[in-house]
């Protein structure tokens, strides 16, 4: 007994180990498939779930201790590195009930210390200030969570600029985003619109894609440029890393480009106008593929023998989040053309305006922005794609508030004059 056990255990390490390493195809497929010994391959699939779980908390056990006594950089330390030890884990966090489940209650953990941090120190204790996506949540929507509330059977006659039907699911989601437990999202993504709705509107006219379409972001993060989902997918439009990468979106220890408002804004339009043109203009189709991949869009329609969206939402061959996601999305926009008819206000937009300084070498933002004469919270507000709370090494493009007026700048200032207006 001691010796099967004992050689269980050597499994399972070398498993993980392989796996952490980056390495075996075959011990993924192990445990996605159970070959030979299913029960022997979810057993050591849960052993893994909980090494990395247990690893997890080792690190938000200490961030926490570190925040107690007041040492906030060594806690945004130990919650990035909790984190992050989700992300990199080699099981798929969307194919584990237990792993999402902890996932989530990790980042609103963190988010409720980041919030209270904020209050009583400038810019909190964490530069990388994590927040779940609400496309997590309505992604698990089931039919009987929608039938919960009356479908909203008023027609849907406002003006668009792009096409779509108006089918009964559209109708749910109108009445989950207006009536049911959906409402407060609703409502914090109209508020929260406001500072990058404007220069979302201007990318998608620049780059041809109809801007009533902005309002994917209300779904995909309510707006948020600091928005993390159980997939990894980050910033205002949810940008999985490799898709951010295959639309130029920069990645690294120091910048993620997924956070930063125009940059992903242009990659996200680009990559709409690519998928309407790869599905002629069918834009139900364009989201589901913006949602799930063009691979598994093909799929489902090869497989269902139809091009029709609505046809595909009734054949189970697309994944419930995708079914869910495109008349969410074709809701959201039909409520924000119309905000009143559904008992919201829309608040105006404010023009998303920022003056560009070139930095010369690394330069952590605090002091700099003591010397600018701004808030460091103001300067992480523009700059949100700044993981570290400093610029990267080398020359760097830096947003400050366009109606700052910072104090004169010697030639030893690591600011530049600022370079550019927008």
């Amino acid at each position: 007994m001691v010796l099967m056990k004992a050689k269980r255990i050597i499994t399972i390490t070398i498993l993980y180990t392989l796996m952490i390493g980056g390495g075996s195809q075959l011990s993924r497929a192990v445990l996605a498939s159970g070959t030979g010994n299913q029960p022997a391959a979810q057993e050591i699939k849960q052993e893994i779930i909980r090494k990395i779980i247990n690893d997890s908390g080792q690190h938000l056990q200490r961030g926490e201790q570190a925040y107690k006594s007041g040492e906030y950089d060594r806690a945004r330390r130990e919650f990035d590195e909790a984190v992050d030890s989700i992300l990199i884990a080699p099981i798929n966090i969307a194919t584990d009930d237990e792993l999402r489940a902890y996932y989530r209650e990790l980042i609103e953990k963190i988010n409720r210390y980041q919030i209270i941090a904020m209050e009583q120190k400038d810019g909190g204790f964490s530069e990388q200030r994590y927040e779940p996506s609400p496309l997590d949540k309505l992604a698990s929507l089931s039919e009987a969570d929608l039938e919960e509330v009356a479908a909203d059977d008023q027609e849907i006659n406002a003006r668009f600029n792009f096409n779509f039907e108006a089918a009964y699911p559209i109708k749910q989601f109108i009445s989950y985003f207006t009536r049911g437990r959906g409402r407060a999202t609703m409502e914090a993504g109209l508020s929260r619109s406001v500072r990058y709705r404007g220069m979302a509107e201007r990318v998608f006219k620049e780059e041809g894609v109809p801007t009533d379409l902005i309002w994917l972001a209300q779904v995909e993060s309510g707006w948020n440029p600091y928005s993390l989902s159980a997939a990894a997918a980050k910033g205002i439009w949810q940008f999985i890393p490799a898709t951010g990468a295959r639309f130029g979106l920069q990645q690294n220890y120091w910048v993620d480009e997924r956070a930063n408002p125009e940059k992903s804004t242009r990659a996200a339009a680009k990559y709409l106008k690519f998928l309407a043109t790869r599905y002629h203009n069918d834009w139900a189709l364009a989201l589901a593929a913006y949602n799930t991949g063009e691979g598994n869009v093909d799929s489902a329609i090869s497989r269902a023998g139809t091009r029709d969206f609505w046809r595909l939402h009734r054949s189970g061959f697309l994944a419930q989040e995708t079914r869910n996601y495109v008349p969410a999305i074709l809701a959201v926009v039909t409520i924000a053309k119309t905000p009143k008819k559904y008992g919201f206000e829309m608040p105006p937009a404010f023009p998303y305006r920022y003056e560009t300084r070139w930095i010369a070498k690394q330069t952590d933002l605090r002091p700099l922005a003591k010397r600018l004469n701004i808030s460091y919270g103001a300067l992480l507000e523009l700059n949100p794609e700044l993981q570290r709370g400093t610029t990267p090494p080398g020359k760097h493009a830096l947003r400050v508030p366009a109606a700052s007026t910072p104090k004169p700048l010697t030639p030893e200032d690591p600011a530049a004059v600022t370079s550019n207006q927008m």
